[in-house]
């Protein structure tokens, strides 16, 4: 038991000095050195037992801080939190890859509390990210799956199980394909092939499918294993890079949103066929192998697709050049329902490379005669690459009357005719609400942007009153790829600075210089005004 301090103090003896030594240093007198020593020892032991008692009070201070300091905590309005507010809030918080110091795990270590609400919510763990990073931390990955308990997964790889040997967390992971509710895999033909061939039993709670592979794909594919895996999953979401749907064939009669991979225009046709609830189709055409025959005579009937919404061509390095990118099926095929379309790059690969994808002059035609033959009201276009103007934007502008929405991609070869072709006076898109025109100048180019300021801006200024009245309008100008010394800082009487006008007025105008706003303060509005 503690002693009191006070009544600690009270035991202590009070020192009575053996000599006066203020009244001998008065009087002159010299008393004995053995009285002198005394009086010193005696003060000493006396400091000893004060001391101690000092530090007794310290460390009862520092205990009441402690509790003091619990019992704010206890007070904490996090404290009064109920346990599915905080599950919510860790559920945000955490991360998709499994890590030691990252969400959910470290929530457990801020105490006892929520590491047993963390820890037996399951849902928070089903999230599971393999990486070359960590697929090495085997009994961590244990534990963080086995908090999963039986819930679905959303499992994601990034290995290469063909160049290494697959960890027994990774096949553990495999064998519990009835526990998919996504997957993504990352990785090169031979490895897919070797990882997915491990699945004992058939996917049936996938509904998100994305398979990626690099290199050069030409694995020995067990289709029955593939058949038995995915045949009877309801995917809804699916995208296929770099490998095609013949190579890995998919459940398609809940299918929703598809990216995929093809040069077969029979290929596409049967996936068109199966697909009957398909909403979005976004394609990257695929440079087709040497044997292969392009000629079809299969594509003679003509096919109604009624659900598709959406219609996307994506360009990326591999097809930029002698790659036919809309695929001779669309002669043949009708999109009643279709509202939008789009010319879109390849958003892991660098731009200056994809801007010289150019489509010919009769794949337009293909496109132009499709929307005519469908019927179909666009109502949202992206071209995500610079487009003929005569060809094809001025075509389809004038076939889409509901037009709400256009991102466009311009250069100086174009850009003149685009804001020509989009000034209203020449009666297009006369519903237009959202403008956004993008630029980014390769290497020793100029800025069509800025070249056709005057034109860019009666394009502009026709749009900005009455009924066809622009609500937005976002321009960017990207400088990442030039080399080129441009035109700005703008000159002080540039057509430019009337955006500070229109927005003044209620148009929501945003002017990008790469990806800073110009028209708000700061280092872009000095770079590009001056």
């Amino acid at each position: 038991m503690d002693i009191c301090p006070k009544c600690a103090f009270s035991a202590i003896c009070s020192y009575v000095p053996s000599v006066d030594a203020t009244e001998l240093l008065q009087s002159g007198f010299s008393p004995c050195q053995a009285s002198i020593t005394d009086d010193i020892s005696n003060l000493e032991q006396e400091l000893q037992n004060i001391e101690s008692l000092f530090i007794q009070i310290g460390d009862r201070r520092d205990k009441l801080l402690k509790d003091l300091n619990s019992c704010k905590a206890l007070l904490a309005p996090i404290r009064r939190l109920p346990r599915e507010t905080l599950l919510e809030i860790f559920s945000l918080a955490s991360s998709d890859i499994p890590d030691p110091f990252d969400f959910p795990w470290s929530l457990g270590q801020v105490c006892s509390t929520w590491r047993s609400i963390s820890r037996s919510c399951p849902s928070l763990w089903t999230r599971i990210h393999i990486s070359e990073s960590n697929s090495d931390c085997t009994t961590f990955l244990e534990k963080y799956i086995s908090l999963s308990r039986d819930l679905p997964i959303h499992l994601s790889m990034d290995i290469d199980p063909g160049e290494e040997t697959i960890s027994d967390v990774v096949t553990d992971l495999v064998l519990q394909s009835e526990r998919w509710a996504s997957l993504e895999l990352n990785m090169s033909g031979q490895g897919l092939s070797e990882l997915l061939s491990l699945a004992s039993s058939p996917a049936i709670k996938l509904t998100s499918l994305r398979i990626c592979v690099f290199g050069v794909f030409q694995p020995e594919i067990n289709h029955p294993v593939l058949n038995n895996l995915f045949s009877s999953s309801p995917i809804r979401e699916a995208q296929l890079e770099c490998v095609t749907f013949s190579n890995m064939p998919i459940n398609m009669t809940e299918l929703l949103k598809f990216h995929m991979y093809s040069y077969d225009p029979a290929e596409l046709r049967s996936m068109l066929h199966r697909a009957q609830h398909l909403t979005e189709l976004a394609i990257t055409p695929a440079p087709p192998p040497r044997d292969f025959a392009g000629n079809i005579p299969l594509l003679t009937s003509h096919m109604r697709h009624t659900s598709l919404q959406r219609l996307s061509f994506v360009v990326n390095m591999e097809n930029t050049r002698g790659v036919n990118k809309v695929p001779l099926t669309f002669d043949y095929v009708s999109l009643p329902a279709l509202q939008q379309f789009g010319i879109l790059v390849q958003a892991d690969q660098p731009l200056f490379g994809l801007l010289t994808g150019r489509f010919e002059p009769a794949e337009y035609s293909r496109l132009l005669d499709l929307f005519q033959r469908s019927k179909c009201s666009l109502t949202i276009l992206t071209f995500s690459i610079p487009i003929s103007v005569q060809a094809f934007l001025v075509p389809i502008l004038t076939q889409s009357p509901a037009l709400q929405k256009l991102d466009i991609f311009v250069n100086p070869r174009v850009a003149r005719d685009t804001f020509k072709a989009l000034d209203l006076e020449q009666g297009a898109a006369r519903h237009l609400k959202e403008l956004c025109i993008k630029e980014a100048p390769i290497r020793r180019a100029e800025s069509g942007l800025l070249e056709e300021v005057n034109g860019f801006h009666a394009m502009v200024l026709s749009r900005s009153y009455g009924d066809s009245r622009l609500e937005t309008l976002h321009i960017s100008l990207e400088l990442w790829w030039t080399v080129q010394q441009l035109a700005i800082p703008v000159a002080q009487d540039s057509l430019f600075r009337d955006l500070f006008t229109m927005k003044e007025k209620g148009m929501n105008v945003k002017f990008l210089l790469d990806g800073e706003d110009c028209l708000i303060d700061g280092a872009a509005r000095v770079s590009f005004f001056g």
